[in-house]
């Protein structure tokens, strides 16, 4: 199958997902508490929902992924992406808010360990690695959208969703007609579908510790990012408006994971990903002019997508006979520290604020540094 005809059905279900469905709740966040009425311990425990889901959804799809084959979970995915959405336009109130994260949230962890499964399949190997990393950007894309939609749309995010619902549905459609069938199915697979060596268990420790902090670190700004530059003076609306914007286009140069890793090593790439990542929580910590905010959108957003693509190429060269569960486990990790960062963040922001929330988390982040990928 030619990779650029699965980056074209992949990297847009991937912006639906991730971009839409999961990420814009921090956008939309500050309509939402003014609407809603939601405090920020709320306004945090509705963002852990998200990150709940897509650790249950992440283990589901790791588990059936040979049962059912990669292309049915990645339309199920599509499916509660529409649903969750559709419900979100609809809430009247905080429950059924979390109820429609919820149901979103469980999008993200379908869609993303298929894709992995079907790229081992059906894409030749040397163009692996740069089809897992260019799918993973469409996060980057359906972050900027997201933005774009935000200025038009304004504070109208009952209609913003609804057309989130409808994008979801053609996207759905176009992965249907796209993705192929799998080959083999295997009707007894739920104990394969975790079958990796003690050998390689060992060796993802560090994997398994730093995507739990890069989760904890990064949830902060996913969440309370906008709803901080609502607060601040001396930004103009004009930024605040198009902050979501700088995030996802940047997050476009994240889909060079896979080449950066090829040229500078995967140790250095992991390294300047995280200290890019954790710079952009401090910039936004420490300082409230147009500059320090526009170079923290630009770090964030470039370093979370090359961060995630790093973890790919990271999780996957370790478990080399499980590319699902290499995947699967950094992200469904990635997801948990962030349960437990936006809860906590929510909590930590309604105590010290939230610029003294945003340099301790960048704080724990750079924690990670000292775990790194072996050769």
């Amino acid at each position: 199958m030619d990779s650029k005809r699965l980056i074209m059905a992949g990297l847009p279900m991937i912006a639906v997902t991730y971009g839409f469905a999961r990420f814009s709740y921090g956008l939309v966040l500050p309509y939402l508490r003014e609407s809603l009425d939601i405090n920020p311990s709320v306004a945090g425990m509705i963002s852990s929902l998200s990150y709940l889901a897509y650790c249950i959804a992440i283990i589901m799809a790791m588990l059936y992924m040979r049962k059912v084959g990669p292309r049915m979970l990645i339309l199920i995915a599509g499916i509660t992406a529409a649903m969750g959405m559709g419900i979100i336009s609809m809430a009247n109130g905080a429950i059924v808010l979390g109820i429609g994260i919820f149901i979103a949230g469980l999008s993200t962890g379908l869609s993303s360990p298929p894709y992995a499964d079907v790229i081992k399949e059906w894409v030749d190997h040397e163009k692996r690695s740069p089809t897992n990393t260019w799918i993973n950007a469409g996060t980057s894309l359906g972050t900027a959208l997201t933005g774009v939609m935000v200025i038009f749309l304004g504070s109208n995010w009952r209609l913003t969703y609804l057309l989130f619902t409808l994008i979801a549905i053609i996207i759905l459609i176009l992965n249907y007609r796209v993705i192929p069938q799998t080959k083999d199915t295997d009707k007894n697979s739920q104990a394969q579908a975790f079958h990796v060596t003690k050998k390689d268990l060992v060796n993802a420790y560090p994997l398994i510790l730093s995507s739990l902090l890069l989760g904890i670190s990064s949830a902060a700004y996913w969440t309370f990012s906008r709803d901080l530059l609502f607060q601040m003076e001396n930004v103009p609306e004009a930024l605040t408006q198009g902050f979501w914007i700088i995030i996802g286009l940047a997050g476009v140069l994240g889909g060079f994971a896979g080449y950066f890793s090829s040229k500078i090593g995967l140790l250095y790439s992991y390294r300047l990903s995280v200290i890019l990542l954790e710079a952009s929580s401090l910039l936004l910590g420490l300082f409230t002019n147009v500059f320090p905010v526009v170079i923290s959108a630009i770090s964030f957003g470039s370093s979370y997508i090359f961060m995630t693509g790093v973890l790919i190429i990271w999780g996957i060269n370790i478990f080399k006979t499980n590319s699902s569960f290499g995947l699967g486990l950094p992200f469904l990790l990635l997801a948990l520290g962030q349960v437990f960062g936006s809860l906590i963040g929510g909590v930590v922001a309604g105590l010290t604020g939230y610029e003294a929330m945003f340099i301790i988390f960048a704080m724990t982040g750079f924690i990670a540094l000292i775990f790194k990928p072996k050769k």
